[in-house]
């Protein structure tokens, strides 16, 4: 199948093979696309939702009324749930809600999706997602050329960093990288843009190809441990803000740097130099608080649901 490719500047950029097992779906199966989303919702809820048993409720335990002469019915503890400020039964307890679902499924409903999406005709092809500022106005301003107010955007196997900032304060535009595509967000959003890129990523997706990053390297100074909000700061301060450049630096420039900092004694003792090289070298970061940090950078959009394909 060959489509129209378009910039986003709303001009023609030639035309795009894609293929027919996964944008060409004729029936359309919604029962499919329904199982997926319900999965997808399921493995979302919280369920920590939860009320209190008899055995969790604290009330005294003295009998509070006699045996036998009240005229009402014998009652030894006030945590029964008939009473004010008792348990509840069978109330709900904390469980997780996910179910399974065959891959093959997931796979199914995902070419479903992408194919409905073309034989509605709101299927867009960019060449690619570049922004030369983070300018949410001039994002804006590109999405009313292509007549997109509703859309989920693809860009590719990661988010530009531009692209994601100028996004996030427009409301009902998803940013996502192709290994976040899945059904529930595809269904949501009126219109779908996928970049030249993400096609081809949805290729290899579907032939079982990884397509990760080729570096999953956060390039941030803030990850090295011992480097807390205010440090960081006076860092910026002198547009050092990359581990790279960080280990760019003579000796001579570093010392003189952190003495300005007043860190040297706590860089060498908490080896920033050399934890820097380790995570350029591929290496997590030390300190666990530094990894979930690592793992927010590393989506650069906002947060993604695995489709499981």
């Amino acid at each position: 199948m060959e489509v129209s490719v378009t910039t986003f500047e709303g001009e023609a950029a030639g035309k795009a093979e894609l293929d027919d097992a996964i944008f060409g779906v004729q029936d359309i199966r919604s029962d499919i696309l329904h199982r997926v989303v319900r999965w997808q919702l399921a493995k979302r809820q919280a369920g920590t939702h939860k009320t209190q048993s008899r055995g969790e409720v604290s009330v005294t335990t003295k009998k509070f009324v006699r045996q036998k002469g009240s005229g009402g019915a014998r009652h030894g503890s006030r945590n029964a749930p008939i009473f004010v400020g008792g348990a509840v039964a069978h109330g709900p307890r904390v469980r997780s809600h996910a179910h399974g679902l065959p891959k093959k499924i997931r796979r199914m409903a995902l070419a479903h999706a992408l194919s409905a999406k073309t034989k509605e005709g709101s299927l867009t092809i960019l060449d690619d997602a570049h922004l030369e500022t983070a300018k949410t106005k001039s994002l804006q301003d590109k999405l009313a050329k292509l007549g997109l107010e509703n859309a989920l955007i693809i860009s590719g196997v990661s988010v530009e960093d531009n692209l994601a900032k100028a996004a996030r304060n427009i409301k009902n535009i998803d940013v996502l990288p192709v290994m976040g595509l899945n059904v529930y967000d595809i269904l949501r959003r009126k219109q779908l843009v996928l970049t030249k890129d993400a096609v081809a990523g949805i290729k290899r997706r579907y032939e079982g190809q990884t397509d990760a990053p080729a570096s999953a390297i956060v390039d941030d100074i803030r990850l090295i441990d011992g480097i807390g909000l205010k440090i960081a700061k006076a860092l910026k301060a002198e547009k050092l803000t990359t581990l790279t450049a960080y280990v760019g630096l003579s000796e001579a420039d570093r010392a003189a740097l952190l003495e300005k900092l007043g860190a040297g004694e706590k860089a060498e003792r908490q080896d920033w130099l050399g934890q820097a090289s380790e995570m350029l070298a591929g290496k997590p970061p030390r300190a666990k608080s530094d990894q979930k940090l690592a793992a927010r950078l590393s989506k650069g959009s906002k947060q993604t649901t695995a489709n499981g394909v």
